[in-house]
């Protein structure tokens, strides 16, 4: 029996839809749905970063001594952007502290092996500032007077700029913030520079809560280091090689952040991990 000609089209014209045009609306779902989808559970972000700025736009390391910027004129010299690789910080990144929490905050004194005129630094922290996380990072930089790229590279060793980073569990439960003892143990650090409770009992819980008071308050005691007033690490030799603790090295500050010490060994490894981060600025790269 001879097929009706039209029905036979109609049927060749379903087999090539079938065939080819599934495949490709398959696509373009994928592309639309799932890459953003992908993009999200990353946290990542879909605008692009900033682009570098000049010279006399970036935050660079000032010497001792140097009259450092208020944060007022900090807050409006950050060179504002849509950029935001860590969307999840973006209720910490608009928390700030109480006037009570700060003004509870304990003295940097002799009792912390601090030099007196170490709290004149500390009572400069107000964690007053608010923006996405790159802002933050740049205000930081205006106000301490250290190299941004320097924070931005440690904020990756220690957090990959999350806010809701925890770090150094511990199942002594003496040194653990309050109410965060989960039965068997808990984080003693907190936050984006990784700020560690037992070292700084009156930055909590602002270290965990507010991402501008931790980065400013981690850069505030590298601050002091780098001014020469952490006068306890002049007890300390480092290895071969080093110097001993003096004003002007923002690197022995940087591995006394991680290690306490001055250029013992775990901090050379750690001032290594933070150049080779700062080298590669691994935070403008492709799935960061």
């Amino acid at each position: 029996m001879q097929r009706h000609p039209k029905h036979a089209s109609s049927r060749r014209w379903k087999r090539l839809f079938y065939l080819f045009a599934l495949p490709l609306i398959a696509v373009a779902i994928s592309l639309c749905v799932l890459k953003p989808l992908e993009l999200w559970e990353r946290g990542a972000s879909t605008t692009p970063p900033p682009p570098t700025p000049s010279a006399t736009e970036r935050f660079t390391t000032l010497p001792p001594g140097a009259i450092l910027p208020s944060e007022a004129d900090c807050a409006s010299r950050v060179r504002r952007s849509p950029w935001e690789p860590r969307p999840d910080n973006l209720a910490a990144n608009h928390r700030v502290p109480t006037n009570q929490q700060i003004s509870n905050m304990e003295p940097w004194s002799p009792a912390n092996g601090l030099d007196p005129k170490a709290d004149t630094f500390r009572k400069q922290i107000t964690g007053n500032f608010t923006g996405i996380t790159d802002e933050i990072f740049q205000w930081v930089a205006c106000k301490w007077g250290i190299d941004e790229d320097i924070i931005r590279a440690e904020a990756v060793a220690e957090s990959h700029w999350y806010q809701s980073q925890l770090g150094d569990w511990t199942t002594d439960s003496s040194l653990c913030p309050p109410n965060t003892w989960h039965g068997t143990g808990c984080y003693q650090s907190y936050g984006i520079l990784q700020v560690k409770y037992i070292y700084n009992r009156t930055a909590w819980p602002m270290s965990r809560d507010d991402t501008a008071f931790n980065a400013e308050y981690a850069y505030g005691l590298i601050r002091i280091c780098y001014e020469g007033l952490a006068i306890y690490l002049s007890d300390h030799t480092p290895l071969s090689g080093y110097s001993r603790y003096h004003a002007g090295d923002i690197w022995g500050c940087v591995g006394r952040w991680y290690s306490g010490y001055w250029y013992d060994q775990d901090a050379i490894d750690y001032i290594n991990k933070v150049k080779t981060i700062l080298e590669n600025k691994k935070w403008l790269q492709p799935r960061f």
